[in-house]
């Protein structure tokens, strides 16, 4: 599924792509973490995955036009 939005903020632009790239770091640290079974490890690669992945949620929220439906399918 795609889906493109315009951002026509650079600041709120720049906190998009960090965030974005701030995620898939997160699962990598999280994928390594769970391999070497370290707990801490763990517990700070979920807090930072959830952190990018809730600031993504919010700026797409504020950029979106029209409510996407839960689930629903394209």
């Amino acid at each position: 599924m795609t889906m493109t939005i315009i951002i026509s903020e650079p600041d709120t632009k720049r906190l998009f792509d960090r965030s974005i790239a701030g995620y898939r770091s997160a699962n990598t640290d999280l994928d390594v973490a769970i391999d070497a079974e370290n707990w801490g490890a763990i517990h700070q690669a979920q807090s930072n995955r959830e952190l990018h992945a809730n600031t993504i949620a919010l700026i797409i929220n504020m950029y979106t036009d029209k409510p996407t439906e839960y689930g629903a399918q394209s």
